[in-house]
């Protein structure tokens, strides 16, 4: 198995836990919504919860159409586009969260990476280390999905440039 194979399977894999996890929350969106949670309506958690379900299981089939042969029936721009936007979204998302979480955590930016937390960071309570596990979770997202998004690109690249006369076209695998 190649490089790029093993990080698409472990993308797949990161996208198949995201996906029963919502799928989870969904179904029992009365204990994910939490206590306090009763000024948000619940329609727009489960929307916000479908939409991301949703996303998990694209997700998880465009990671396979980037290095699987049966991906090179699908146009370029229907992997690239999705691959691109989650590869971004989980690094803006995961990169940020859990560098102040460590940080904080370590006692370097006791108020928040910006400094501007009112209060000092309760790094013993379970909802910081929670925030944590979420914040690392986003950001081994971000670990999987680079590599994969890096590679599709260079093989197209690839293809276009030595296969311009090619009919089939892409493959990474």
């Amino acid at each position: 198995m190649r490089p790029q194979e093993r990080w698409a399977w472990a993308a797949f894999g990161w996208m198949v836990t995201s996906f029963g996890w919502h799928l989870w929350m969904g179904v029992d969106y009365r204990r994910a919504m939490g206590a306090g949670s009763e000024e948000a309506p619940v329609w727009l958690f489960l929307a916000y919860d479908g939409l991301i379900t949703a996303m998990s299981a694209a997700g998880a089939v465009i990671v396979l159409a980037a290095v699987r042969p049966w991906g090179s029936r699908i146009p370029v721009w229907m992997i690239r586009l999705p691959l691109w936007f989650g590869a971004v979204l989980l690094v803006v998302r995961g990169v940020p969260g859990l560098v102040e979480n460590v940080t904080t955590a370590t006692g370097l930016t006791p108020r928040g990476l910006l400094g501007r937390a009112a209060e000092l960071a309760d790094t013993g309570s379970g909802a910081f280390w929670a925030g944590m596990a979420i914040n690392g979770y986003f950001f081994v997202g971000a670990v999987v999905l680079v590599p994969v998004t890096v590679a599709f690109e260079r093989a197209t690249a690839a293809d276009r440039a030595g296969a311009a006369g090619r009919a089939g076209g892409r493959r990474v695998s």
